[in-house]
C-alpha cells in the first residue's frame, strides 16, 4: 500500500490529535519562505484536493512515480483523460507528439 505520514495520528472523523496551535508555531517557525507556507493553505481550500492527495498517497509507490513523473513532463493543458472498455484511466498527450501505445496484457477473456 502507500506510505503514511508518520507521526499522523488522527482522532475520530480524522482530526489531527494534539495541539494545533502548537503545530501552527512550529511551521511559523521555521526558517523558509513564509509566502510556501501561506500557498499551501490556499491549496488545501480547492475543492476536492485533499482527498486526491490521500487518494494520490495511497498509490502504490511505483505508480506514484509513474504518475509523477508524467505528469512533470506534460503541460497540464497538453493531458487527456478518458476510460478504456475495462473502466482503467488512460492519461495520454495531445501536443501531436507521437505516443508509446500502452502495453497489451495477454489472457483470457
Amino acid at each position: 500500500m502507500g506510505r503514511n505520514v508518520k507521526g499522523g495520528s488522527t482522532g475520530p472523523g480524522g482530526e489531527a490529535a494534539g495541539n494545533a496551535g502548537d503545530i501552527i508555531k512550529t511551521l511559523a517557525s521555521t526558517e523558509g519562505d513564509a509566502s510556501r507556507l501561506l500557498e499551501m493553505y490556499y491549496w488545501t481550500r480547492e475543492p476536492g484536493i485533499v482527498a486526491l492527495i490521500h487518494a494520490y498517497l495511497d498509490m502504490p509507490e511505483r505508480a506514484q512515480r509513474q504518475l509523477g513523473g508524467f505528469l512533470r513532463k506534460s503541460r497540464p493543458q497538453s493531458i487527456a483523460a478518458s476510460t478504456d472498455d475495462q473502466g482503467r484511466l488512460v492519461l495520454s498527450r495531445i501536443d501531436g507528439k507521437p505516443q508509446a501505445r500502452p502495453a497489451r496484457r495477454n489472457g483470457g477473456g
